[in-house]
């Protein structure tokens, strides 16, 4: 027995050291500098197009985010977006899955992206 419990102890404690992995977090760019004004046509409407429209479009999931129609899906009756308070609007809620299923469905989005929509509601969701 007194040969084998050296043999006994290394196995043990590679066994142990070799079980244990790092993960990686995926690399997430820092939120840099927002722009002074955020434009509805050319910074907003390009995120629905790249992670929305394939489910929010005419006759399928509300809100209808194409081109022609997402603004005012979004805005009418402050249904999804409340101008100038981001913190309670439904579009923010479901970008960080606060008390909503987070959208896209593909996965969240960078802290980036969620601000500068967050600004363009919080700078009163203008058609810019």
């Amino acid at each position: 027995m007194k040969k084998i419990t050296p043999y006994l102890v290394v196995f043990m404690v590679s066994l142990m050291a070799t079980s244990c992995y790092y993960d990686e977090l995926p690399y997430e760019a820092p939120v840099g500098p927002l722009p002074e004004t955020v434009s509805y046509q050319s910074d907003i409407q390009p995120l629905w197009n790249e992670s929305c429209i394939s489910c929010h479009k005419p006759g399928q999931t509300a809100p209808d985010l194409t081109a022609a129609n997402s603004y005012s899906a979004l805005t009418a009756n402050s249904k999804y977006v409340v101008p100038g308070s981001a913190a309670t609007s439904k579009l923010h809620k479901s970008l960080v899955g606060d008390g909503a299923s987070i959208m896209p469905t593909s996965g969240k989005w960078s802290d980036a992206k969620i601000a500068l929509v967050d600004k363009w509601i919080n700078d009163g969701a203008l058609n810019n």
